[in-house]
């Protein structure tokens, strides 16, 4: 128990650090990390494209970017995909996009990602 709760408080620390962009980077790694175990499709943000969000950020809202942080936070809680989970577990990727960005972020946000 002692280091599941270590484990929680490293990822929520870590979370909290950085920009959106970089935060948004870093749970599409994880994720991609997650979906290996059922060869899901990857998704990692090259850093050609954390460079054009980060520069983009200023035409971004507050409430974007609190949508961006809810995006990296719905990314980072998937679980681990295990073989034969391929499906659920990649639409369960795409619902965090879905509930979390989509309509949810302005247009002149949404450019720079």
């Amino acid at each position: 128990m002692f280091r599941l709760l270590l484990a929680l408080s490293v990822v929520v620390a870590l979370s909290a650090c950085g920009t959106p962009c970089s935060r948004v980077a870093a749970a599409e790694a994880n994720a991609d990390e997650k979906g290996k175990g059922c060869n899901s499709s990857r998704n990692a943000w090259p850093t050609s494209k954390v460079q054009s969000c980060e520069t983009n950020l200023a035409n971004c809202t507050q409430n974007d970017t609190k949508q961006l942080d809810l995006y990296a936070n719905c990314l980072n809680a998937l679980n681990v995909c295990n073989e034969g989970q391929r499906t659920s577990w990649e639409v369960s990727r795409a619902a965090c996009a879905f509930e979390n960005l989509t309509f949810k972020i302005s247009p002149s946000c949404a450019r720079g990602l």
